[in-house]
């Protein structure tokens, strides 16, 4: 089962990391990374670790190369593999653009493998099975887009 690649717009993924209050010094997780765009603004703005998780090998070589082009080492990760097969426990926060099916399918492992407190963003689809506790609306230059925030 796989997502398409559709990038988050910058604002949007700003607006996301901002809704989880996340913190300097806390671990951004974004399974689906694509080319990291969620991972680069959370190290870069908000001065975060941040790991992406990303199955297609093309945008993994593209992460990396971002990464050491804009001097992250150290600080942005990205690891090769299944979504499905990465342990969520070292995660602060995880960042969700895939679909509310797949949201559905990884929720039992995000809510083993997540500490109390841990929070949960996703734009545009819910994760089935749990409640938000704030949902918001943000304006972007062609449609609205829809952001649901958990904690565990």
């Amino acid at each position: 089962m796989t997502a398409p690649y559709v990038p988050t717009p910058r604002d949007i993924a700003i607006e996301m990391l901002k809704l989880a209050n996340v913190r300097p010094g806390e671990i951004v997780v974004d399974p689906g990374a694509g080319e990291c765009g969620i991972v680069t603004l959370a190290v870069t703005v908000f001065n975060t670790i941040g790991i992406g998780i990303e199955i297609n090998p093309a945008l993994v070589r593209s992460c990396i190369e971002s990464f050491e082009k804009l001097g992250l080492r150290g600080r942005a990760y990205v690891v090769w593999g299944d979504l499905f097969d990465f342990d969520y426990s070292i995660a602060d926060v995880v960042t969700l653009y895939l679909g509310s099916d797949i949201n559905g399918k990884l929720r039992p492992k995000l809510m083993r493998e997540l500490r109390h407190g841990s929070r949960i963003v996703s734009h545009d689809f819910e994760v089935p099975g749990l409640k938000p506790i704030k949902s918001v609306i943000i304006k972007g230059p062609f449609r609205e887009h829809r952001v649901y925030l958990y904690i565990v």
